[in-house]
């Protein structure tokens, strides 16, 4: 990995699309500051359209992309990507039919249960109601203390065991069930979205993530940035950022927001 400082400029002056997670990237304890919310709606003054990649549930989302300056938004991990129509409408697009998802919910949160009983000191997250294919674990927005990275692999373990997929994110643990992830659903958005092949993904997208739960957008992405809070996490993940901000957290998005915006100039 090489500091975002020393990142060659030719690798970043083709990028068209920032792809961004939410917690703890462009937030800081669940607080999204001023000046990060600026520098997103700088990058789509420019050109760069942003587009946050999240395991934020369905509700959060709708507000995403109806009041904040991106292009669109994925959610749930990848379960769904809403946008704004011209018209100013919501158009919703799911990985798998919505019923279907919402069975499939249904089945996680009884797999949930046994998490919950192996690790007591867990609870469901808080936006859980608001979510319409997946399920989140806390283990660090409202539980006190954080829970540490055995009680964290308990609960993944458990959610494996019944047959789903689970990933830790800053705060919270995310399970769902089929193949779908972060990084399959932003290749589906950018491909049908925004028109670049598969070839023109790797030159023209650019991902910046702070924890696990990203890594297979920072497999996908040669242009990958790490905002500086997720060297906490370097030792966990297989699959590290090309590059690393000095700041963390939306100080770090801000970062690499300036670096692009300063090739545009």
């Amino acid at each position: 990995m090489q500091r975002l400082l020393d990142a060659d400029n030719e690798a970043l002056r083709p990028i068209e699309v920032v792809l961004t997670d939410v917690d703890d990237t462009l937030t800081r304890h669940g607080r999204l500051d001023a000046a990060t919310l600026a520098a997103m709606e700088r990058l789509e003054n420019a050109g760069i359209h942003v587009v946050p990649v999240t395991g934020g549930c369905a509700g959060w989302c709708d507000h995403i992309v109806r009041a904040w300056p991106v292009a669109a938004v994925i959610g749930e991990s990848g379960a769904f990507r809403f946008r704004k129509t011209r018209g100013g409408g919501l158009d919703q697009c799911f990985v798998r039919p919505r019923e279907q998802l919402r069975d499939e919910q249904r089945r996680l949160l009884e797999l949930a249960g046994h998490a919950l009983a192996a690790v007591p000191q867990a609870r469901l997250a808080a936006d859980q109601p608001y979510r319409l294919a997946d399920v989140a674990i806390d283990h660090a927005q409202d539980v006190v203390p954080s829970l540490g990275r055995e009680a964290i692999e308990r609960l993944i373990g458990t959610m494996r065991e019944g047959g789903a997929r689970a990933r830790a994110s800053s705060i919270h643990v995310n399970a769902w069930f089929g193949d779908h992830d972060k990084a399959s659903m932003a290749s589906r958005v950018l491909e049908q979205d925004f028109g670049l092949s598969a070839v023109e993904q790797r030159q023209r997208v650019l991902f910046i993530g702070d924890a696990p739960n990203d890594e297979s957008l920072f497999r996908s992405y040669p242009a990958s940035v790490g905002v500086a809070n997720i060297a906490a996490h370097l030792d966990a993940m297989q699959a590290h950022p090309r590059w690393l901000c000095e700041a963390s957290h939306g100080e770090g998005f801000m970062e690499m927001a300036e670096r692009l915006l300063m090739l545009r100039r």
